[in-house]
Order: C-alpha cells, then sequence, then structure tokens
C-alpha cells in the first residue's frame, strides 16, 4: 500500500508541475500580446478622437473642403485599422477560452480520479477495521521493531488519506477559479465585440460622410482645380524666396567654394540633426498629415498633379509651431496673409510656413521644442494648416522620413 501511494503521489505532483510549466508561458505570453493590443487602440482611439476635434471646426462651413475628405479619409482607415485590432483581440480571446476549458476538463478529470482515489482508501480502511483496529494491529505485533514499522506506516497511511483529501479540496479550489477566469474572459469577449459592433457602425457613418464630401468636391471641381493652381503657384513663389535666401548664404560665406563653410560648432550641429534622422520631435504638438512631400496625383481630382516640398499638417486652431531641432533663425519671411521662419540647423534647414504670429527674429539660436509661432487659421473654412520642410542646403527632403513616428 505504501509503495503504491508514495508513487502515485509523486506523479500526480509531476503531472501539476507539467501542467503549470506549459501554461505559465502561454498565459505571460497571452498577457504581453494582450497589452501590446490594448496600447495601439488606445493610440488609434486617441488619433480618432483629435481627428473628430478638427472636422468640428470645419462642420458649420457651407462647402466642403480638400483637407475635410483627406481627415474622413484618415479617419476611415484609422477606424479599420481598430476594427482589425478588434478582431484579433476577440481571437486572443477566444484561443484563451478554448485554452481555460481544455484545463477546465483536464481539472475536472483529475478530481474525479483522486475522488475515486481517497474513496476506494476510505473503504478499504472501513473494511480494515471490521476484522481488527490500529490498535489491535500494533498489539499483534510479534517484537517492539515490527510495532514501530507498523505504527510508522499507519502514520504514513493516514498522512496519506489526509494529503488526498487536501488535493481534493486544493483542486476543486483551483477548478472554481479557472471558471470563474473563464466567465471573465466571456464577459471581456462580449464586451470588444459590442466595442467593435459601434466601431463598425462609427465606421458606416465616416463612410458615408466621406462619399458625401467627395461628391460636394467632384461639384465643385473647376473651383478647386483654380484653388489648387493658385496654391502650387503660392508653393512655387515660396520655393523661389528659401531658395534665394539659401543662395545669398552661400553667396555670402562659401567665396566660391559652392558650398556653405561650417565653424566645428555648425558641422557639430548638423552631424547632430542627421544623426536624428527618423526620430525628430514633430514641429507641431498635434496633428495629421493631409499632404504628403513630392510628385502625385491629387486624391480627388483627375489630370491634377501635386508637387509638394513639405508635408501640410491640419492642427487644431491656435496651435503652436515648434522647433524640430536646435538651430539658429536665418529669415522670418512676411507673406500675403502669414508668415513663414526658415531655421539653419548646419548644412541643414527646416520651414515652417502658414504661420499668423511670430514669437522668434532673425538670429535667434533655438532650442528644439521651442515655440515659433502660432499656425495661422483661414476664416473662410476653419482649417489651420501648417507648411513643413526640411531641405538639405537648397535641396528638398521628404519631412516624414525625419519625424519620429506617432
Amino acid at each position: 500500500m505504501k509503495k503504491f501511494s508514495w508513487i502515485n503521489y509523486f506523479f500526480q505532483i509531476m503531472l501539476v508541475i507539467a501542467m503549470i510549466a506549459v501554461i505559465s508561458p502561454q498565459n505571460t505570453f497571452a498577457q504581453k500580446k494582450k497589452t501590446q493590443l490594448k496600447a495601439k487602440q488606445r493610440k488609434i482611439e486617441k488619433k480618432i478622437s483629435y481627428t473628430k476635434k478638427l472636422l468640428s471646426e470645419t462642420k458649420n462651413k457651407k462647402e466642403s473642403t480638400l483637407t475635410e475628405y483627406n481627415l474622413l479619409k484618415s479617419q476611415v482607415q484609422d477606424r479599420k485599422l481598430l476594427i482589425r485590432s478588434y478582431n484579433s483581440e476577440v481571437q486572443m480571446i477566444d484561443a484563451q477560452i478554448k485554452e481555460n476549458r481544455q484545463y477546465i476538463s483536464q481539472l475536472n478529470t483529475d478530481l474525479q480520479n483522486l475522488k475515486e482515489e481517497y474513496a476506494a482508501l476510505i473503504y478499504q480502511s472501513y473494511k480494515s477495521r471490521n476484522s481488527y483496529d490500529q490498535w489491535m494491529f500494533l498489539f499483534a505485533s510479534k517484537d517492539f521493531y515490527q510495532a514501530v514499522r507498523r505504527a510508522k506506516y499507519l502514520k504514513e497511511y493516514n498522512e496519506y488519506r489526509r494529503e488526498k483529501a487536501e488535493e481534493i479540496l486544493e483542486l476543486t479550489r483551483i477548478l472554481e477559479e479557472e471558471v470563474r477566469a473563464l466567465k471573465v474572459k466571456k464577459d471581456e469577449r462580449l464586451g470588444v465585440l459590442i466595442v467593435k459592433e459601434q466601431e463598425t457602425r462609427s465606421l458606416e457613418n465616416d463612410s458615408k460622410k466621406k462619399q458625401k464630401v467627395f461628391q460636394d468636391l467632384k461639384s465643385q471641381e473647376t473651383n478647386l482645380k483654380k484653388q489648387v493652381r493658385k496654391q502650387q503657384r503660392e508653393w512655387k513663389k515660396m520655393d523661389k524666396e528659401i531658395e534665394r535666401l539659401i543662395e545669398l548664404e552661400l553667396q555670402k560665406n562659401s567665396k566660391g567654394k559652392g558650398r556653405l563653410p561650417l565653424t566645428p560648432e555648425e558641422q557639430k550641429l548638423s552631424n547632430s540633426f542627421v544623426a536624428n534622422k527618423g526620430k525628430l520631435t514633430w514641429p507641431s504638438a498635434r496633428g495629421i498629415i493631409t499632404s504628403r512631400y513630392g510628385v502625385h496625383a491629387h486624391a480627388q481630382l483627375s489630370n491634377v498633379q501635386v508637387n509638394n516640398n513639405g508635408i501640410d499638417i491640419r492642427c487644431e486652431k491656435g496651435s503652436s509651431a515648434r522647433a524640430v531641432f536646435s538651430g539658429k533663425v536665418v529669415r522670418v519671411i512676411k507673406l500675403t496673409q502669414f508668415y513663414a521662419v526658415l531655421v539653419k540647423h548646419g548644412d541643414y534647414y527646416t520651414i515652417y510656413n502658414k504661420l499668423s504670429t511670430v514669437y522668434v527674429s532673425k538670429g535667434d539660436m533655438l532650442e528644439t521644442k521651442q515655440k515659433i509661432g502660432t499656425v495661422w487659421t483661414n476664416t473662410e473654412n476653419g482649417e489651420t494648416v501648417l507648411k513643413f520642410e526640411v531641405r538639405k542646403t537648397k535641396d528638398s527632403q521628404n519631412p516624414e522620413k525625419w519625424l519620429s513616428p506617432r
């Protein structure tokens, strides 16, 4: 009896350890993945909330705008990403529910086996008591040493029964906890599905709004093409002015060498600027890109090419433009309706365009995130758009490659 009980107990302990060893890493991985999903969802939800705020600033305007369309387009894409994230979360919860059910099934089997084994022990004890009790078993010993061995056996036998009873209680407790955990997972799954359904309805509404704005823009196509051409002319005028200012710097300081000579401090700044490519702070605390860098077909207008030397960032009204890196103000440029500020970072320049007010002056040394001015708001359509550029001497660069990911 002794040999059987301890071997059996040993194997049960090993089984429990093996189950914990398998389940623990799975739970840790699932929790890590869940944390990553939640962080991604919060990031998307934050962006959607901000886009809604930007859209609310133009909702009372009579005519739809290109920026409004781009914001709605961005919102639709973000909602699709959010719904995909919710789908991933539901799939992950389903997998955890399946694991929980399998674990509960195994626990039920183990519990049933323990109960049957314990019942057999109790029955054996009852049968043994009919012939002689434990005291008689001891008194019937041939000598003292046999009595000691029998006493030790009875002690181990009773401990084994007690351990089996405790195992049954512990396994019952674990089983009840797993059942509760399963219910929590089911409730969590239901909550995610409800939120997903709400997002799906919001996606449908945004898609309808986007389509309506698109139709409105199509009806204004002739007028919009004029606006785009006017904007392109303004950009070209601004580009020429920036190139002229940089050329003046070259002519004044290069002494015919064709490039701008740098002091050791300026070279260090230039090297640091390059080393931070892809990590620069954004020129506005918050904002959404509505027009990207380079030559590309217009998103809504047929046979129209857009050539953007920078990016357009839609901000909320009253937003400030800020330095993406430490540098020196080369020039504050006054345009018809707004200002632009040219900042030098060694061999590189950043341009902050469409500012209604400016807080800096020529020659000022700026620190990263230092406020440069207030972004101009178009009173006709309520839009606040910051135009931002990065240049290496006179050559334009894609700002998105320089800014940190959002």
